[in-house]
């Protein structure tokens, strides 16, 4: 690690515990901050389908002891981003490409019935919210910014569930929720299907634009589908 002074900032704050490891600086509080960062650092792919994650290891990145740790990694686990081995602790779980098409079959159905519910109640208010989004989100993909597009990208996938009003619905994704966003961003690693995705949010805001349920949730299943099957592409290679 160089010399100079790293701050490791957790959501927008900074909280818990300031640390020196080395030359580098932390900030920590808790087990769901600590989850928090790997869990983005999972979804960045920082931290590699595989990659073990040590208590031990951790608990000295962190500064903190292994019980806020462990925490951490089954909240994590129960997410599906880890996976608990015998003899072997905690390790990132693979997206296969089964696996990544099966996942994507299901959250197709779930985001094209939230944009078909999200139209048929949509207010100017949250139209608004969602071209403010959406413009943000435009902007990085001109940049070629892939992180800050991830954010807005994800931020306009969040709105949409948490705005259709089906709170069944809203449980269900919140189950699949992290593996979706990390095969998300895997399959965003393809310049071509960046592209493509980009088109596909331009194709659902026209829909939402012109209140058109029927259309506002075929493009948003076949842009899911076709996210889960780049990403099933990227993993057999």
């Amino acid at each position: 690690m160089s010399g100079r002074e790293i701050h490791l900032r957790l959501g927008k704050a900074q909280v818990g515990h300031r640390f020196y490891i080395g030359k580098a600086v932390a900030y920590v509080q808790r087990s769901e901050e600590i989850a928090k960062d790997l869990r983005d650092r999972i979804i960045r792919g920082e931290i590699g389908p595989g990659q073990r994650l040590v208590e031990r290891d951790l608990a000295d990145w962190y500064a903190i002891s292994r019980t806020p740790i462990r925490e951490a990694v089954k909240i994590l686990a129960a997410e599906g981003l880890v996976v608990l081995r015998p003899n072997r602790g905690a390790e990132v779980a693979a997206l296969d490409g089964e696996t990544a098409q099966h996942l994507f079959k299901v959250i197709a159905e779930l985001e094209a019935l939230a944009a078909r519910e999200l139209s048929e109640r949509m207010t100017g208010a949250i139209l608004a919210e969602l071209e403010a989004r959406h413009a943000e989100m435009r902007a990085h993909f001109e940049a070629r910014a892939l992180n800050p597009y991830f954010v807005a990208n994800s931020a306009i996938h969040d709105l949409i569930i948490a705005e259709c009003g089906n709170p069944i619905l809203i449980e269900a994704h919140g189950r699949l929720m992290m593996r979706v966003r990390q095969g998300r961003h895997m399959a965003l690693l393809d310049e071509s299907r960046w592209i493509e995705a980009v088109d596909e949010h331009e194709q659902l805001m026209t829909a939402l634009r012109r209140h058109d349920p029927p259309a506002a949730a075929g493009i948003w299943r076949r842009h899911l589908l076709n996210s889960g099957n780049a990403l099933a592409r990227s993993s057999s290679v």
